[in-house]
Order: C-alpha cells, then sequence, then structure tokens
C-alpha cells in the first residue's frame, strides 16, 4: 500500500490513497421504492415535532430499502432519528431539520455527547463474532492471509474486519506505527496497557480456502503473528445516503470543552460504503461523527455559526473520503482522526483557523491536500490538535498534508508551524501563503518539501479518485 507516486522528484515514499470513498454512483443500488414524509404526517414550517412522522417514514422502506423524500421547508426534529437498515436514502430538497433540544434535554446528561451520537444516528443492529486468527505473518500491502477458522468463514463478497491487538509488554505494535525515531515511553501508558483491539479495517472478501483468505484492499500495515490479528465478521450498514439536509439548533453559548450538551447532526458507526452529499449546519456542537467505518465518502459539508467541538470526526475508521468542505465555524478540533484511523483522505477543503486534528491513539498513513486555511490577526497552529494525555503522540507514521495554503488577514512577520515533534515519519509537502512559512524537520524520518511554492497543477494533488470497486 506504499508507493512513490513522485519518484523522479522526490524519492519520498507516499501511501497509496486512491481507493478512499465509496463507489462513485452507488445510488444505483437504492431500491425504486419512494416515500414522501408528508405522507406520514410530516408538515413543513408548523413548528411541531416531525420526529415521529419521519422515523415512520424511513421504518416504511426498511425491509428492503429505498428513499425517503423531504420537501422545502422546515421540519423539526425532537428525538433521534434512527437509520438502522442497508439501502436506505434520506433525500432533502433545500430542507432544514431544526432540532430545538440538545441530547442532554431529551435523553440526559451524558458526558458521551461531546464525543458522540447525533439526532440523525446510523448504526447496524448485531453483534460481532470472530471467524478466525492469522497463523503466519503477511507483510505491508499483502492481499493474502493464512488463516486458522473457529467455526465458519466468510463468504466472497463479504465486507469483514481484521482486528489487530498490541502485544502488551513488549509493543512491537507500536514500534511499527510511531517508526525508529519515537521512543516507547512515548507510546502512551494508557495504550500500552489496554488489552483492547488497536486497529480496526475493512475489506472485502475476494478468495477463500479452509486455511485462507485473500482480501480488498491490501493490508494497510504488516499482519504479525504476535499481534494477534483476528478475522471478524461485523454487522455493518451498506449504501446508505443522506444527501440535501441543512441541521439548524437553537443558537446557545459554548458551555465550554467537553461540557457539551449534545446539539449534534450526523453520527454513523460501522458504516462501509455509504454516502453524505450536502450536508451542512448552524450552531452545532459536532457535525458528522463516524466511528468504525469505512469506504465513505462526506461531500460537500459545511459549518456555519458558533463555536463548535467536532466539525467532523473519523473514530476507527479506514479509506473513507471527505471533500468540497467548508468549516466556516469556529472549532475546537477540526478535521479529526482518531483511534488508529488510517487511509482517509481530506481534499479539496477550507476552514477559518481550521485544525488538522490528529487525535492522538496511533491514527497513520492519511492525507489531508488541497487545504485553504484562512488565519484571523493572531493565527493558529493548524496541526493543534487535542486528545488524552495518556494517549502517546497525535499521530502515528506517514500522514501526509500536500499542498497547504494558508491566507493571512495582512503581510507580517514568518509563520512557523508548530507541533511537529509530534508527526513522526509525517510528509509535509507544498505549504504556502501570504506570509513566509517556516517549518523545520524535528524527527529523523521526517519529510518537509518545497516550503512557499505554489505546486504546479501536476504536483498539487496526491489522491485521485478510483473507486469503482
Amino acid at each position: 500500500m506504499v508507493h512513490s507516486l513522485l519518484p523522479l522528484l522526490f524519492l519520498v515514499p507516499i501511501p497509496d490513497f486512491s481507493i478512499a470513498g465509496c463507489q462513485q454512483e452507488i445510488s444505483i443500488q437504492i431500491p425504486a421504492m419512494q416515500v414522501n414524509v408528508q405522507e406520514f404526517g410530516a408538515i413543513a414550517n408548523d413548528d411541531k415535532d416531525d420526529s415521529e412522522a419521519i422515523q415512520n417514514a424511513i421504518n416504511a422502506v426498511s425491509e428492503h430499502g429505498g428513499t425517503v423524500v423531504f420537501p422545502k421547508g422546515r421540519f423539526v426534529i425532537e428525538r433521534r432519528i434512527e437509520v438502522q437498515h442497508n439501502k436506505t436514502r434520506l433525500l432533502g430538497d433545500h430542507t432544514t431539520l431544526y432540532c430545538p433540544n440538545s441530547l442532554t434535554d431529551v435523553y440526559g446528561v451524558n458526558r458521551n455527547w461531546s464525543w458522540s451520537s447525533g439526532f440523525l444516528r446510523l448504526r447496524p443492529r448485531g453483534k460481532s463474532q470472530t471467524l478466525g486468527h492469522i497463523v503466519a505473518n503477511a507483510p505491508d500491502g499483502s492481499n493474502a492471509l493464512q488463516v486458522e477458522w473457529e467455526d465458519m468463514q466468510p463468504s466472497v463478497g463479504e465486507w469483514i474486519q481484521l482486528w489487530w491487538f498490541n502485544d502488551t509488554g513488549d509493543d512491537t505494535l507500536f514500534s511499527w506505527l510511531y517508526g525508529d525515531a519515537v521512543q516507547s515511553r512515548e507510546y502512551g501508558k494508557e495504550l500500552q496497557e489496554s488489552k483492547a483491539r488497536r486497529v480496526v479495517s475493512w475489506f472485502k472478501v475476494t478468495s477463500v480456502t479452509d486455511d485462507s483468505v485473500e482480501l480488498y484492499p491490501p493490508l494497510p500495515m504488516p499482519a504479525q503473528v504476535q499481534w494477534n490479528v483476528q478475522v471478524v465478521r461485523v454487522p455493518s450498514l451498506r449504501y446508505c445516503i443522506i444527501e440535501n439536509l441543512h441541521f439548524d439548533f437553537k443558537k446557545t453559548t459554548y458551555p465550554g470543552h467537553l461540557k457539551e450538551k449534545g446539539f449534534n447532526a450526523i453520527a454513523g458507526n460501522a458504516l462501509v460504503e455509504c454516502l453524505f452529499k450536502n450536508i451542512s449546519t448552524t450552531n452545532a456542537d459536532s457535525g458528522i461523527i463516524l466511528g468504525g467505518s469505512g469506504f465513505t465518502t462526506v461531500d460537500g459539508f459545511i459549518t456555519h455559526g458558533r463555536y463548535m467541538h467536532h466539525p467532523i470526526c473519523l473514530s476507527s475508521c479506514s479509506h473513507c473520503l471527505v471533500q468540497d468542505f467548508a468549516l466556516n465555524a469556529p472549532h475546537r478540533h477540526g478535521t479529526t482522526i482518531s483511534w488508529c484511523s488510517h487511509f482517509n483522505v481530506f481534499t479539496d477543503g477550507s476552514g477559518n483557523e481550521l485544525a488538522m486534528d490528529s487525535h492522538k491513539a496511533c491514527s497513520f498513513r492519511n492525507l489531508h491536500q488541497n487545504i485553504t486555511i484562512y488565519q484571523s490577526e493572531q493565527p493558529k497552529q493548524p496541526l493543534r490538535s487535542g486528545g488524552s494525555a495518556h494517549r502517546g503522540l497525535h499521530s502515528a507514521r506517514q500522514n501526509v498534508y500536500w499542498n497547504i495554503k494558508q491566507i493571512f488577514p495582512s503581510e507580517g512577520e514568518p509563520f512557523h508551524i508548530s507541533y511537529l515533534r509530534d508527526w513522526p515519519l509525517g510528509v509535509f509537502g507544498y505549504w504556502y501563503g501570504n506570509r513566509e512559512i517556516v517549518m523545520t524537520p524535528k524527527r529523523e524520518g521526517q519529510v518537509i518539501l518545497s516550503t512557499n511554492i505554489v505546486p504546479s497543477e501536476e504536483k498539487s494533488l496526491l489522491y485521485r479518485n478510483s473507486s469503482n470497486r
């Protein structure tokens, strides 16, 4: 999965990000059945709660899939709306979903509202099942694994996950994730002591035998026997589309970090081949929060209004694509990657004082490219990031930041990029703006290329979508 896209220019190993995102035309997977929320009693612009009517419309297409149509206007949402079945499409038309309450108002105080759940929640039903574990090492980028099956095998065409665990005490998993320039004391006590899975990645089964399996895409990292790599059947939602919806929240004063009440728009868990298109928020705490998802696209996401916590967050996600976004609302964490998220792409986006947040816990091999950051008179660091102090460095290996433009309101002193010590084996290319950008490598193996140079068109892109699978 690692190759050099620009070998003649730089001889820099760049991960292959080309397959991030869902299939380009997943709408053909949605059955023809179509219902309108008005048929179930939802009335636009009457300031009455439409939650039950909208949920009933979604339930009406749940058996086989279909489209739930929202006409123009404003609908009131006073409790969570759930999508729990494949091939479900929610299709708006300049439609606003107004949420007058927070999750705290509806469901009670819960610290988790600061980073989870939303008034539209997509999640599958069912429990995960371990199918087998590997019995031989496989190199980085391999497609084939030798497996000892426990009691059943996956089917060809099925989506499954691989789970990697740290070999506690030896910590060789963290050694690979961070690279040789990072000392073991920097891995993070919480993660070193944890027995939980560390890396989670989605794959489609292309071949299976009594003692092996072949997968697509290639492995995002090596699979070593000492890491107890497991093949797991995980319930997922496939081919769900949420399109043309604006989430409007009652304007409130931001209560402070980790005191958010849960004015959250969308939360999705275990999504595969799903699409969020033309989604926007006003006065939200969090916008789109995806967990344990893969090959899912967020296309055209915009934030407005007051200060936010997480505009968009990918946690334990692989091969997701976020494109054409504008994070206009001020925020603490902007484009967040966390919990070993990998091979995700953020491209063609912008943000006011944007934070490209690598939220500790070993996220690796993700790409930010073609990003414009609008700075203020007191510019903020674009790599400022959050995460618990006991979860190691902000970033694991080979996170790539390419063609990053910063626009300052006036000319001034050179702007020095901070926090680079937390980006081992990071790759930074073509950072520039209307002030001089100063970037100095802080780790052996870190690569900084062509600062203060505007790239030509052919050099500006590392990712080009090829996700027709």
